[in-house]
């Protein structure tokens, strides 16, 4: 699980910023917190913020990291490494980019992170400690790694032997974790590498072919999907995937809704995907992920997740997440939104909710409702926010 997110010189944020999904000492909503070793953990973290604050770049900065581990051992060492600095300062354009996340893999806590430009990693840095509500528990190196210098920590020295495979020309563009991962069936770096592998992060698109993997693989998913998008639209009694394959090899897909036939309820009408509604077509992209990550855990981030949906599908989606009898594996959503429909004390906890606001030089920056001292619990979060109380919203001069 995903228990914070540090980043440091991506796009509109230049400082660093933390995206903490520890609970707060909040009574608030208690039961739907994820509780590993007496640590509560949250499952749903809300990002709120005026048109280009810079919400979206939050998600996109957390996929960049996981998107620079997975592909690191395919890296092309005679090309730049692709990096998203602060394009508003030439400092900042000269300077590394950093990113941290710290997961809790069974009982332990691992924070890992790198310093990244274009001429490749200055900087990589590996450590565990035991996930304990103790403060004090001895954090232990698993690696550091400064320009060119490498140091493994005693306990792993067989990672040592692995990385010395790679020439010092290589690794400058190439990340310890995913190269020595890869090499191993099993392990501390193979599992955090694993964790990573199953990040997803969707932002909306025309017939995802994810979602088509999903419901042609899985039959159990399928009817769950089936059963949910006849919840949306009663009139909709599911979608049907049909493969169509070519003598040349190549095959595609036939995507229908399927709806009764208004002189003979028991003829099927299809409409092609593309003639249904917005929010259908919605719902065909990002509800099988979403199925598919809290039946298997992990950590899925979706942008702008309100829009083309009713209110209270927006409420369904999210509350899936905090129910713990359909969240069985403690999976974790990140997700932004304009409506502050779920902007309130009865759905979310204050440190669930983040705002992002952007200053007149550009600079974002990333807070969480918690960190407003005097803010009661029984407040109305809604009010306050679009009386500009918080700041993230447009027009807050005026």
């Amino acid at each position: 699980m995903l228990i914070q997110f540090k980043f440091k010189n991506h796009k509109c944020f230049y400082d660093e910023n933390v995206l903490d999904l520890m609970a707060t000492s909040e009574k608030r909503h208690s039961e739907t917190t994820i509780n590993i070793n007496n640590n509560k953990i949250l499952p749903v973290i809300a990002i709120h913020g005026a048109n280009a604050s810079g919400k979206s770049s939050i998600l996109e900065a957390l996929e960049f990291m996981f998107k620079t581990i997975k592909e690191s051992s395919h890296t092309d060492i005679n090309q730049d490494l692709p990096v998203n600095p602060f394009a508003f300062s030439t400092k900042a354009l000269n300077q590394n980019s950093e990113y941290e996340f710290s997961i809790c893999l069974g009982d332990y806590e691992y924070r890992y992170g790198f310093a990244i430009n274009k001429n490749g990693f200055d900087e990589e840095w590996l450590y565990q400690k035991k996930f304990t509500a103790n403060t004090r528990a001895t954090q232990k190196i698993i690696f550091e790694r400064s320009v060119n210098s490498v140091k493994f920590g005693p306990s792993y020295k067989k990672y040592e032997k692995i990385w010395e495979l790679f020439g010092n020309q290589e690794s400058k563009k190439l990340l310890i974790l995913s190269n020595v991962a890869i090499k191993e069936t099993d392990g501390i770096l193979r599992q955090i590498y694993d964790y990573v592998c199953k990040f997803n992060f969707k932002i909306e698109h025309f017939y995802s072919q994810t979602s088509i993997d999903i419901l042609t693989k899985d039959s159990s998913l399928y009817n769950k999907f089936q059963t949910i998008i006849n919840e949306f639209d009663p009139c909709l009694l599911g979608i049907k995937i049909d493969e169509i394959n070519y003598e040349n090899g190549e095959k595609r897909y036939v995507i229908n809704g399927i709806h009764k036939n208004l002189e003979n309820n028991t003829i099927r009408t299809l409409i092609p995907l593309h003639k249904e509604s917005d929010g259908t077509i919605k719902i065909f992209n990002i509800m099988p992920t979403i199925l598919k990550n809290l039946e298997e855990g992990g950590l899925l981030c979706i942008d702008e997740l309100d829009t083309k949906f009713h209110p209270l599908l927006f409420k369904k989606i999210v509350n899936m997440y905090k129910d713990k009898k359909i969240n069985k594996n403690n999976a974790q959503l990140i997700y932004t939104a304009h409506s502050t429909f779920m902007f309130n004390n009865n759905d979310l906890r204050r440190d669930q909710i983040y705002l992002v606001d952007k200053d007149k030089l550009g600079k974002a920056h990333l807070y969480s409702l918690s960190e407003f001292k005097n803010l009661r619990v029984d407040s109305n979060y809604e009010k306050k926010y679009l009386t500009g109380q918080f700041g993230a919203i447009p027009f807050e001069d005026e």
